[in-house]
């Protein structure tokens, strides 16, 4: 049964490499005629004018330019070289708008003008979410137990240099408390960070049965108490490509009750799990934007190692995961997207708390509503787009701050199709929809504005029959 999966993985594999060799030829190969008089077509960078930086240190705007003091830039590629470092500035999530101009001087020598208008950089609201896995499988239970109050702290660009600090504490669905730190420009190419984090629930699912989590609550004490302490590093060699190194330590102790219901929650029915875990991941991103892209290319690749025979041996494992991403112009309002994603496993299975599969952090398009476990999977994402309303800018002078006083928005057209399969060898009869080839279809509205943020409903059915509106809400900070 593993083999037709290898296949769907290595397929994926294979368009990943096809669209890396491609984006390579787009954004580092010049033409063949630039080759031949390239020479001839060089301006000194003579300086780097930054304004706007009320906060930001200069050195993180300066780390995202793709051209340097002293540098020779190629006169043909001036309109390329700046709509591209404008759009690594805006993808540091740091910049509401970003504007670059450049003055050709006559001893062949150019000044590059960087002008930015930083965002809202502190934030202390207090926290009302649904906690279920989506915001469409929210609507559709309607289970008000499931939703979190309590209070976010967080400062973004801290001291300037681009740190972010976070603070959470929740109450509800769950109990958390949060603490967060990261330093992505500590010496230019190198930055780390860490956190720990403590969450108790009252209810769990604790099964999935007919592809949806069962949940167990407590009307009397816990269901679940989860300690997570993590510390990471990150490696920049040039402006696209990153390394990242993750070390974690993972701790849950469940109540007896959830145990009793599935033997298999944790480990041979024991009610505690603690094991270390790291992960290195290696990323190329040329997207145009990390919140939607419209053009370029993102791989990544996660090699994962669990257990080390320090706590807890029967944990031990290895896994690989994969992730190609694909955004094209087709026309003049049109574009193409794929996103697809993969991951293999050593192991058969995984303790039910350690969910993997489809459903979770990601999943298929009219499959909102359901979970689909498994240790190993693979999707495909893919989607052509209509540009309704391009970009505009929207002036609101009724606003005194200027980080909220200018919002940008566009809407976008979205008909899509989705491939997904996911392998478990040990699985519930009534979870009839792994070890098989899922489909879903759609059409959709998205509409995206400034702070990162994203609206989409959409229109899907799936290979089941099934179909209906999904809405699908960004409000991640």
């Amino acid at each position: 049964m593993l083999k037709p999966f290898c296949h769907i993985f290595v397929v994926f594999i294979v368009l990943g490499v096809a669209d890396y060799s491609y984006a390579r030829m787009i954004f580092d190969a010049p033409p063949e005629e630039e080759k031949a008089s390239q020479y001839h077509q060089f301006v000194k960078v003579k300086s780097i004018l930054i304004s706007g930086n009320k906060i930001t240190k200069p050195r993180v705007i300066l780390n995202e330019l793709s051209f340097k003091k002293d540098q020779n830039v190629l006169v043909n590629r001036l309109e390329e070289t700046m709509a591209r470092s404008r759009q690594n500035l805006l993808n540091t999530s740091l910049f509401n708008f970003v504007s670059i101009t450049c003055n050709l001087l006559p001893d062949n020598e150019i000044i590059f003008h960087v002008r930015v208008e930083e965002r809202w950089y502190w934030w202390a609201f207090p926290i009302v979410e649904h906690a279920d896995r989506n915001f469409s499988s929210f609507l559709n239970n309607g289970d008000w137990s499931k939703v979190n109050y309590g209070i976010y702290m967080k400062m973004d660009n801290f001291r300037g240099r681009r740190e972010v600090l976070k603070f959470q504490l929740r109450v509800g669905y769950l109990t958390q408390l949060k603490l967060y730190y990261n330093s992505p420009e500590y010496k230019k190419k190198t930055g780390w960070g860490g956190g720990i984090d403590f969450i108790a629930f009252d209810q769990v699912p604790y099964v999935t049965l007919d592809n949806q989590p069962v949940y167990l609550r407590f009307s009397d004490g816990m269901a679940q108490y989860v300690f997570n302490a993590v510390l990471f590093g990150h490696y920049r060699p040039e402006l696209y490509k990153r390394h990242h190194v993750t070390f974690s330590y993972n701790q849950y102790q469940v109540n007896d009750s959830v145990i009793a219901m599935n033997p298999d929650y944790l480990l041979k029915g024991e009610t505690a799990l603690k094991y270390f875990e790291i992960k290195y991941m290696f990323s190329h991103d040329t997207r145009d934007s990390k919140v939607y892209p419209l053009n370029g290319f993102y791989g990544a690749l996660t090699l994962t190692k669990t257990g080390f025979g320090i706590l807890n041996d029967d944990l031990d494992g290895y896994a690989a995961e994969a992730q190609f991403l694909k955004y094209v112009p087709v026309g003049e309002r049109w574009h193409f997207g794929s996103d697809n994603r993969g991951k293999v496993s050593n192991r058969s299975y995984s303790p039910y708390v350690v969910k993997s599969g489809i459903g979770y952090g990601s999943f298929l398009n009219a499959y909102e509503y359901y979970v689909i476990d498994g240790p190993m999977y693979a999707f495909s994402q893919n989607k052509i787009l209509f540009t309704l309303m391009e970009p505009r800018v929207k002036k609101l002078n009724f606003i005194p701050l200027s980080q909220f006083s200018k919002i940008h928005y566009a809407f976008y057209l979205s008909g899509f199709f989705d491939l997904g399969y996911v392998w478990n060898e040990k699985h519930h009869p009534s979870n009839f929809m792994v070890n098989d080839l899922l489909y879903g279809f759609g059409l959709g509205l998205d509409f995206v504005t400034f702070y990162d943020k994203v609206v989409s409903f959409n229109y899907s059915m799936n290979k089941f029959g099934e179909h209906g509106f999904f809405a699908h809400i960004n409000l991640t900070f």
